[in-house]
């Protein structure tokens, strides 16, 4: 775990880096239909830390046996935005981290790291860690050229066959283009596949059906985000499943 400060603003910065060996992936926050074991961050050994916010570079889907997870492979540098509880103190980080790997077969990490940043720290970032903050989706307001952008999204809870539908613009191509979703306490939601073929101007649908694994009593009413991933940008976005 490195830390550095933000050429993008005062912030303080911590990375938490995951090195794979060829041929393995991790997960990302929501890991997909085929499970899996998303990063866990146990940050309560810290000292005058107010909040970490860990940020997740945008992710892609796998097909393989398993079926369809979500992830990242050949390594992964997570930004983690620091906000001390006393400003003008150094920071002690101290975090349990426990996150899966993949290759055959699926293994349960579990580390500790700890860093102390202190309040005048402002060492540049790296090329990798500006890539991955670089990386992290944006939300609607701040798109840059190439992000894609969110249109609609909505769910159907009561129909005969249950959905969430989603319309989005990639702007840069639609090669490759997904989308994601995650829903709070650990409520599952399936990938969206994508529906027909893309409008002139970029447009794609893309529909989830949400069968008996869904808890759609549970779901209603609740915040469901959308990450948007495309070639040249990624962004995010959220709406109440009605």
């Amino acid at each position: 775990m490195s830390g550095k400060t933000s050429q993008e603003g005062e912030r303080h910065l911590a990375f938490v880096e995951i090195v794979l060996e060829p041929g393995w992936k991790t997960y990302w926050r929501a890991p997909g239909d085929a499970g899996g074991l998303p990063p866990s961050f146990d940050w309560s050994k810290s000292t005058n830390l107010a909040s970490a916010d860990v940020m997740f570079p945008a992710p892609q889907r796998f097909i393989d046996k398993s079926g369809n997870t979500i992830g990242y492979h050949d390594g992964l540098i997570l930004p983690v935005a620091i906000a001390p509880t006393n400003d003008g103190e150094p920071v002690a980080l101290a975090v349990d981290l426990q996150y899966g790997i993949c290759k055959d077969v699926c293994v349960p990490i579990d580390v500790s790291l700890s860093l102390t940043i202190a309040p005048d720290e402002a060492d540049p970032l790296t090329p990798e860690t500006a890539q991955a903050l670089d990386s992290v989706p944006r939300a609607q307001d701040k798109l840059r050229d190439g992000d894609p952008a969110l249109i609609e999204a909505e769910a159907d809870l009561g129909g005969a066959q249950p959905k969430i539908s989603i319309a989005a613009r990639f702007p840069q191509g639609v090669t490759g283009a997904e989308a994601f979703l995650e829903a709070p306490h650990g409520l599952f939601l399936p990938i969206p596949e994508l529906v027909g073929r893309p409008s002139a101007d970029g447009v794609l649908t893309f529909e989830a059906a949400l069968g008996s694994d869904v808890d759609l009593a549970a779901l209603k009413g609740k915040p469901v985000t959308v990450t948007l991933v495309g070639e040249a940008g990624s962004s995010f976005a959220t709406f109440v499943a009605k």
